[in-house]
């Protein structure tokens, strides 16, 4: 703890302060109290006064501060052990307030009722797709029945890769809907009616 006040330019009893201040009472509560010092957890204090100036006496770590009313020696001992947790990475303030708690459900809800909707949707467009040839696109009026075209139309270059462009946003292996054999199906359709 010493360490840390010292690289941070402050006392260890600033660092216990600061997070005394910032972290909630039910969250310091849930932290683990290290409990105190061990029995060989010693530190060296030189006497600066009196009879026995200079001599070296060993004693339990200590800290003098004030504590805030309503702590207690064990809330100071999660304090600190808190400040170490956050110098290491190992643990994190993040102001939440009660507001982005109820955005972050309603965007987890909303996320979820979309993912559904898209299952939903991927049902319809692959019950109403046309089928997949399997033997590919071999003749003119297959092509145009894979674009959606009646199989006696005669629609224009521009027509076709309009209708094309339009059906490949679906079923492009990228989109939310993609289909690999689909759209390989469709780029045969194009092929043939641009040829």
């Amino acid at each position: 703890m010493l360490k840390l006040a010292d690289a941070r330019q402050a006392s260890p009893s600033d660092l216990a302060r600061a997070v005394l201040l910032l972290i909630p009472r039910d969250i310091l509560a849930r932290t683990v109290d290290p409990g105190e010092p061990t029995p060989g957890d010693r530190e060296r204090i030189a006497l600066q006064s009196g009879a026995s100036r200079g001599r070296v006496l060993k004693r339990k770590p200590r800290l003098q501060m004030r504590l805030p009313a309503g702590h207690d020696h064990a809330d100071l001992r999660r304090a600190l052990a808190l400040a170490l947790s956050m110098a290491k990475g190992e643990a994190e303030l993040a102001v939440v307030t009660e507001a982005d708690r109820k955005a972050e459900a309603a965007v987890e809800r909303a996320r979820d009722e979309m993912s559904d909707e898209n299952a939903t949707l991927r049902g319809l467009i692959g019950d109403l797709a046309m089928p997949v040839l399997p033997d590919g696109i071999q003749t003119r009026s297959e092509a145009l029945f894979a674009l959606g075209f009646p199989p006696t139309a005669v629609p224009d270059i521009g027509t076709i890769r309009r209708r094309w462009r339009r059906m490949a946003m679906i079923y492009h292996p990228d989109s939310a809907f993609g289909d690999h054999d689909r759209m390989s199906q469709l780029n045969q359709a194009l092929a043939k009616l641009t040829q």
